[in-house]
């Protein structure tokens, strides 16, 4: 082609500046976000509230969630093999079907703790953590709404709002003053939903008051501590050189003195005294003599357990007797060993119990490892959320339980990844920042 003919036919086009990238047609999954955030809000509502007509919108929501996991199976594939921990006890309930009193209880039971694993990892990977927050937040402030309406108080004067027994409506509340804590304290939230949850933290402190439950007291004292301590505190100091280690040494200062004068001068009975301040007796209302029948079962049964749901069945003799003894029913009704490890250690054997203990320690190290790399105010609630699930299983045995609202918070808390905050080189010569993961 000759000049003249160039020329004819005009300059060539202009080539696009650098990193442009031409429009695409929006697809459908590109509001599968949307989706994702109304249907966990959905599920964390069917979970939370004790209302029976709420069960099938839980397994519409798991439904969702497990066909969900296929269509974006490249972004979430990588969590679930970082979180393998989530799917010890699934294995374990699953093999158990072989000797197991009921091969299709054992076989369904495995089946929806993977499932319950599966739809934490999901929400971990593909919602923010802040909208996770607001989803226990408004799903626990109806049921605020809601125990204030009933104004349910046991023969003790202690509120039981909607759940029937003071120490779940209290740990409940515990959850919602976290998550308005956290949402609070998050300032990239908006005007009206933080307005919101300083409306709901006071609601939420002044239930677990009214519920009379000293532990969980505690639980909120140090969580004030610790998360207003970080805002006002910790991140301030990092401006300062030399400042956070001051603070962790003075720290360490005054917890060596005061271990020193308890232990070493006054001879204080730690166990006792703190038994005697939250108003419980030696046994535990009865739980250590449970744990003692749990550990001898275990050493019976140490390779293989009794399989899943083994124990508490109608036709064993001892399920009827403990039930008949601790809660005076005539019949057997569903009952637990009050201790997440005894439960699974007598379903599942020696290995049920260190899966359980391998399972809570990784929780715990995984929220704290994210916590660390990005000090925020979600991430301490979620942190938070870990720390009191773990303490709660020692008495509780909600790790042995598929779809508990309690399990998935410890699960989305552990599978939940953020990078630390790096610095992006602007055309203009400044630098912003961008967080990386979930």
């Amino acid at each position: 082609m000759n000049t003249a003919t160039t020329g004819a036919m005009g300059p060539p086009p202009a080539e696009p500046p650098a990193g442009y990238q031409p429009a695409q047609s929006r697809s459908l999954l590109n509001y599968a976000k949307h989706a994702d955030f109304m249907v966990f809000l959905g599920w964390t509502i069917s979970t939370t509230l004790p209302v029976g007509f709420l069960g099938p919108l839980r397994y519409l929501a798991a439904a969702y969630f497990a066909g969900a996991f296929l269509l974006f199976a490249r972004q979430v594939s990588p969590a679930v093999a970082r979180c393998w921990p989530l799917f010890l006890l699934p294995i374990l309930c699953t093999i158990s079907a072989i000797w197991a009193p009921s091969m299709n209880e054992a076989l369904r039971k495995g089946f929806s703790l993977a499932l319950t694993a599966l739809v934490a990892i999901y929400v971990a990977t593909r919602i923010p953590g802040r909208k996770i927050l607001l989803a226990y937040f408004l799903a626990e402030l109806i049921a605020a709404v809601i125990s204030l309406r009933t104004n349910t108080i046991d023969s003790q004067g202690a509120w039981t709002g909607m759940f029937g027994q003071k120490n779940f409506f209290a740990v409940n509340m515990f959850i919602l003053y976290v998550a308005a804590l956290g949402l609070i304290l998050d300032r990239e939230n908006g005007r009206w939903i933080r307005r919101v949850a300083m409306a709901g933290a006071p609601l939420a402190l002044l239930l677990v008051v009214l519920a009379k439950s000293g532990t969980t007291t505690l639980l909120v004292l140090a969580t004030t501590a610790a998360m207003l301590g970080q805002t006002l505190v910790w991140q301030p100091a990092s401006k300062i050189p030399n400042a956070r280690a001051l603070i962790v040494m003075g720290f360490a200062v005054v917890g060596l003195l005061g271990a020193y004068v308890a232990f070493g001068i006054l001879q204080i009975d730690l166990m006792k005294e703190v038994l005697g301040a939250l108003g419980k007796d030696s046994t535990l209302t009865g739980r250590t003599m449970l744990w003692e029948l749990a550990e001898r079962s275990m050493a019976e049964h140490p390779w293989t357990g009794l399989g899943a749901n083994g124990y508490w069945r109608v036709e064993h003799g001892m399920a009827n007797s403990i039930t008949a003894i601790l809660q005076g029913a005539e019949r057997f009704s569903s009952f637990s060993f009050h201790n997440a490890y005894y439960e699974n250690g007598v379903s599942y054997g020696y290995p049920g119990y260190w899966a359980t203990v391998i399972l809570s320690t990784w929780a715990c190290a995984s929220a704290g490892m994210n916590w660390a790399r990005n000090q925020t105010a979600v991430n301490a609630a979620f942190l938070m959320f870990a720390l009191m699930i773990v303490l709660r299983s020692t008495s509780e045995a909600d790790l042995s339980e598929e779809f508990r609202a309690m399990v998935v918070i410890l699960f989305v808390s552990a599978s939940r990844k953020e990078l630390h905050l790096k610095p992006q080189r602007q055309p203009g010569g400044g630098a912003t920042f961008w967080r990386a993961g979930a």
